[in-house]
């Protein structure tokens, strides 16, 4: 039996035609997965520095209404908290200098608050 040339060559070109196409087809698939995977990713991660943000935000709010409480003034309208740093700031632009004596001042008041406490602890 004479095997035709031409037509097994036909077939295989035909088999590797149809083998290039499905591994085109296979490399588009595994980069469009790649693709998915990386805006994923940076969405996970985006979420990840928006919570973060969110926490460091959350926690310095906290410690400064726990400032207003250290300084006395959790019992003011929030306008007089307000206009009393607005005054400051103020005063602290037209006078610099003021604000190391200020610093001292703040950092004695919240020594003795902590002293205090811990001696109400013993």
């Amino acid at each position: 039996m004479a095997v035709d040339t031409e037509k097994q060559r036909e077939r295989l070109d035909r088999m590797m035609n149809s083998l290039a196409k499905e591994t085109a087809k296979l490399l588009v698939a595994e980069k469009a997965e790649q693709r998915k995977q990386q805006r994923e990713a940076a969405r996970t991660k985006a979420k990840e520095r928006a919570a973060l943000f969110r926490s460091a935000d959350a926690h310095r709010k906290i410690v400064l209404g726990g400032l207003t409480i250290a300084a006395g003034a959790d019992e003011w309208d929030p306008a007089e908290i307000v206009g009393a740093l607005l005054l400051m700031g103020e005063q602290l632009a037209q006078q610099p200098a003021r604000r190391e004596h200020i610093r001292q001042k703040g950092i004695e008041h919240l020594e003795a608050r902590e002293a205090a406490r811990k001696a109400a602890q013993q």
